[in-house]
């Protein structure tokens, strides 16, 4: 059975619903999550596996608003970091907790790209030591709007299918682009992205989600101590815009080398020009796959919970952020202040400002192709 949401002269109707016994079956629940200050009704879509293990999303910006799974005890804890409510979402110091990215996820230069001699101009909306760029699909990005939800259950798979015309032109991309982004959560704790998209012009596209993961639990302390494995032998090492050099370099040797576990504390101090630019680890890593077939490309385990997140995706790259901007000037959920350090990022996506590299792997979508992508993150223990 099928949930729809359908908006009508601005209401939102719910069509059919979803019950099933909590205890042997998925359950989809739909409910409501306030107003943007534009007046758009935002709904939550709970979606629970047999296990009791649960993810909330909204429609405002594909949103994960909780991820709830067990630790070595079987205990349920919040693993994402996130606000109350929807004015948090809207006017928070973080303005991507859980949000989908795009049209292109992460940095532009100058907010400038070219198409077949063809010169384009996106807004800029960061400015880092004085480089201006363009960020995350800029100031209306797809986190900023409000995205058609279908929810769907499919024996014990529930999630819900996003889609949405993002129209020519906007934020300065051309084309229409239409795009679906389906969230499943599955038996085994995994949540599954897909995102499709097709255009009627030339543009770029690079998708991606911006969860803020800390496996300890919601605002439970610093991910620095969590051990990291990532399939990489080389980065794209940044200049002081945060923006790639255009260069891969071997991780060989440098404190981001990950390519048997670690912990971000044993490392974070070592000198290395890249680290210091950024002010920490804050990284597009190369992955060893580059034929766009699925398959591992990061590790992480925390100790004291046992949980381990996998990271499975078709992308080439890796950004891989441990939120040194966090502060206790931000208020997360149940009023707690959050941490220097509190969420990890794990960003699946073409590297940022590919555009302007010709060496990197191309993110132009034409007429007539279907631009496919598929991530992964699978919740384990160990005991």
């Amino acid at each position: 059975m099928k949930i729809k949401i359908c908006k009508i002269a601005g209401l939102f109707i719910l069509l059919g619903c979803i019950s099933c016994t909590k205890s042997s079956r998925s359950t989809v629940e739909v409910l409501p999550f306030g107003c943007t200050s534009t007046g758009d009704s935002v709904y939550l879509f709970r979606l629970t596996n047999p296990s009791g293990a649960s993810m909330e999303v909204i429609d405002y910006g594909c949103r994960i608003v909780s991820l709830r799974v067990p630790d070595k005890n079987g205990k349920l804890d919040d693993v994402v970091l996130g606000y109350d409510d929807i004015r948090g979402y809207e006017f928070g110091k973080e303005r991507y907790f859980g949000a989908l990215l795009g049209r292109y996820a992460n940095r532009i230069a100058n907010g400038r790209f070219s198409i077949d001699g063809l010169e384009y101009q996106l807004p800029i909306n960061e400015n880092p030591n004085g480089h201006p760029c363009h960020l995350h699909g800029g100031e209306k990005g797809f986190d900023r709007v409000m995205w058609n939800a279908e929810a769907f259950q499919r024996q014990d798979t529930v999630g819900v299918i996003f889609s949405r015309l993002s129209p020519d032109y906007e934020e300065g991309y051309p084309g229409n682009l239409y795009c679906t982004v389906k969230y499943s959560w599955l038996p085994n704790n995994t949540w599954r992205i897909e995102y499709s998209a097709e255009t009627d012009k030339p543009t770029i596209v690079n998708l991606s989600q911006h969860c803020y993961f800390n496996l300890k639990g919601e605002n439970l302390g610093s991910v620095l101590d969590n051990f990291l494995t990532v399939y990489s032998d080389s980065i794209t090492p940044n200049n002081e815009g945060y923006i790639p050099k255009g260069e891969i370099v071997a991780v060989e040797n440098t404190p981001l080398d990950f390519r048997t576990p670690h912990t971000f504390l044993e490392r974070i101090d070592q000198p290395n020009e890249h680290m210091k630019i950024m002010g920490g680890y804050s990284a597009n890593w190369v992955l060893n796959n580059q034929s766009g077939s699925f398959e591992k490309a990061s590790m992480l385990y925390e100790p004291l919970s046992g949980r381990v997140l996998e990271v499975w995706t078709t992308e080439p790259g890796l950004l891989i952020y441990t939120g040194k901007s966090l502060s206790d000037k931000i208020t997360g959920k149940n009023g707690k202040n959050l941490c220097k350090y509190g969420g990890l990022i794990f960003e699946t996506l073409h590297y940022p400002d590919t555009p302007n590299h010709s060496n990197f792997p191309s993110c132009v979508l034409r007429p007539g192709e279907v631009y496919n992508s598929v991530t992964e993150y699978r919740f384990k223990v160990r005991k």
